[in-house]
Parts: structure tokens; C-alpha cells; sequence
């Protein structure tokens, strides 16, 4: 059932992601040209990919507790290949780079932060966990 909800998450993470690549690349292409719009696609992919892989960290771990462990090593999974990547591009040469990809990461990233966190919130809380103080039914 997690599993299940993780992936529609990430489908939905996917979706939202497509959409900030379209506008992120119409705005950059003014300023660095047509390939902005290849550097925004790659961008929103990395992003997107980090983003998948920590949400499914959280949907398997076992139990709640667990998953908030979960979503601490998912920050870690999410923020080490783009900060890899923002450095890469920082110092190379790469047609990429020159497309304005770094900038394009970092925005990326942030918009991508708020939605897969507020997704991984609702991966750690589901509903058939019980407040303190109740007792459970036999």
C-alpha cells in the first residue's frame, strides 16, 4: 500500500517537475538561448530522480518511526547528486554549463524541495497510526 502510494507521489513529483522545466526553460532560454530548454529537461530529470529515490526510501521502511529515519537519509540521497552536480558544472566547460544548468539546479532543487517534502510528510503520517494515549482495538 505504501509502495503503491510512493509511486503515484513520485508520478505526481514527475508531473510537477515537467511542468517547472517547461517554464524554467522558456525564461532561461531568454537569457542563455535554446539550450536552455536541453538544460532545464536535464535539470528537472536529476532532480526528479533524487527526488523519486528518497520518497521510495521513506514508502519501505517498515513503520513510521522507521520512516522518519527514512527521510533523514532520503535529505541525504536528494541533496548529494545535485550539490555533485552544481559543483561539476561550476568549474567545467560543458555546453551545459554555458546553457545556465547551475542556475537551473538551484531552482530546481528549491521547487522540487517544497513538493517532495510536503510528499514525504504524507509518507511518514498515514492515517492508521494511532495517537498517544489510545488503545487499540481487538
Amino acid at each position: 500500500m505504501t509502495v503503491r502510494r510512493a509511486a503515484k507521489y513520485i508520478a505526481i513529483l514527475g508531473l510537477f517537475l515537467a511542468a517547472v522545466a517547461a517554464a524554467t526553460g522558456i525564461v532561461a532560454a531568454r537569457q542563455y538561448g535554446s539550450g536552455a530548454y536541453l538544460a532545464s529537461l536535464v535539470s528537472a530529470t536529476m532532480i526528479w530522480s533524487v527526488g523519486a529515490l528518497s520518497l521510495l526510501i521513506v514508502a519501505l521502511a517498515p513503520t513510521p518511526p522507521a520512516r522518519v529515519n527514512a527521510a533523514l537519509l532520503g535529505m541525504l540521497v536528494r541533496m548529494a547528486l545535485p550539490m555533485v552536480a552544481i559543483a561539476y558544472f561550476s568549474k567545467s566547460n560543458h555546453p551545459l554549463a554555458a546553457d545556465g544548468i547551475v542556475g537551473l539546479l538551484v531552482v530546481h532543487y528549491l521547487l522540487g524541495l517544497v513538493a517532495e517534502t510536503l510528499l514525504s510528510v504524507r509518507l511518514i503520517s498515514p492515517s492508521s497510526v494511532k495517537a498517544p494515549g489510545t488503545v487499540a482495538s481487538s
